[in-house]
C-alpha cells in the first residue's frame, strides 16, 4: 500500500513520537527532509539539506541528525529544522559518505560510512557498475552525542550501509557491494575484534548490477527486516539466519524499511525509484530499546 508518493529519491526514513515521518529525499539538484503527518495526508519541508542520507532522532534534546553525502558530514539539526552543528570525522579518518545511523544501548549513535565519494558513485545516468564493483574503504565510526567525539571503529568494508542493533545486543551491519550482513557483539561497548558475517542476502542472478542490501530493522523477535536495493523486495532473515523474502514492492529499488514506533507493526519502505513510501503489516512488532 503505498503511504505517499511524489517524493524524490528518499533514502531513509525515521518515525517521530507523535507518528508522524521524517523522509530524506536526496533530489535532482538540492536535498530536503520532509515531514509527512501521521495519515499520510499532509507534508511540508523540514529542512533543506545538500544530499541527505541517514537521520536520526537525538534522545536528549528531540534534535535531529543527518547524514549528508555531497558535503561529507553529520548534521545536528534543531528540532525546528535549523542546522546547530555539523561535524565531518576524526582527524585521521574524514568522513567520505556517511551512510546510516543508529543508536545504541550506551547511548551513543553508530554511523556507517561507505567508503566512496557520492560523486565518484553517481553520475547523471544514476550509480556506475564499474565504480561498484571497485574497491571502497568503508567504515564504522561512533559518535558521542553529548560530547560529539569521533571514532573510527572497523573498516574495510566495500559501501557500509544499513545498522541496527538487534533485541539480544548485537549491532548488525550492511554491506551493500558484497550482500553480507555483519555483527558484532556489545557487552559494556562493541566487541569489534569479534565481528563476524552473518549471512548474505543478495541474489546474484538478477538483471541488476548495482544491487545489494540497504537499510534494516529488527523486530522484538529478533528476525532482521533488510531493503534490498535493484531487487525489489524487503528480506526477512531469522535469528538463526534462514533468509525469507516475503515483502516485494512496487518499485525495484527499496532503501530503508523501519518500524511505526513502539509496539507498531507497521512497516515503513522507502523506494527510490518511484519516489514513495510504502507500508504493510510486519507478524510482529519492531524493536526499540
Amino acid at each position: 500500500m503505498i503511504f505517499v508518493d511524489g517524493l524524490e529519491y528518499p533514502v531513509s526514513a525515521l518515525v517521530l513520537n507523535d507518528g508522524s515521518l521524517v523522509v530524506s529525499e536526496v533530489g535532482q539538484e538540492k536535498g530536503r527532509l520532509t515531514r509527512v503527518s501521521a495519515s499520510g495526508k499532509h507534508r511540508h519541508v523540514f529542512a533543506q539539506v545538500d544530499r541527505p542520507n541517514g537521520i536520526l532522532q537525538d534522545n536528549h534534546d528531540g534534535s535531529i541528525w543527518v547524514a549528508e553525502t555531497r558535503e561529507p558530514s553529520l548534521l545536528r539539526l534543531n528540532p525546528d529544522g535549523s542546522l546547530a552543528q555539523r561535524l565531518s570525522g576524526d582527524s585521521e579518518n574524514p568522513f567520505l559518505w556517511p551512510n546510516d545511523m543508529t543508536l545504541g544501548p550506551d547511548g551513543a549513535i553508530y554511523l556507517t560510512d561507505s567508503g566512496i565519494r557520492v560523486t565518484d558513485l553517481i553520475t547523471q545516468g544514476g550509480p556506475d557498475p564499474e565504480v561498484w564493483e571497485g574497491p571502497m574503504q568503508g567504515k564504522l565510526f561512533r559518535v558521542d552525542p553529548v560530547s560529539k567525539q569521533v571514532d573510527c571503529l572497523d573498516g574495510g568494508f566495500r559501501f557500509a550501509n544499513g545498522i541496527a542493533f538487534a533485541p539480544d545486543g548485537r549491532l548488525y551491519l550492511s554491506e551493500s557491494a558484497t550482500g553480507n550482513i555483519y555483527r558484532y557483539p556489545f557487552t559494556d561497548r562493541l566487541e569489534v575484534s569479534s565481528r563476524e558475517l552473518f549471512v548474505s542476502v543478495t541474489d546474484t542472478a538478477g538483471p541488476c548490477r548495482v544491487v545489494g542490501p540497504d537499510g534494516i530493522s529488527f523486530d522484538k523477535e529478533g528476525n532482521l527486516y533488510v531493503a534490498m536495493f535493484g531487487q525489489g523486495h524487503v528480506a526477512t532473515v531469522t535469528p538463526n539466519g534462514e533468509i525469507h523474502r516475503t515483502i516485494v514492492t512496487r518499485g525495484s529499488c527499496p532503501t530503508d524499511v523501519v518500524f511505526g514506533g513502539k509496539g507498531s507493526k507497521r512497516l515503513y519502505i522507502t523506494e527510490y525509484q518511484r519516489g514513495r513510501v510504502e507500508i504493510t503489516e510486519a507478524p510482529d512488532e519492531g524493536f526499540t530499546f
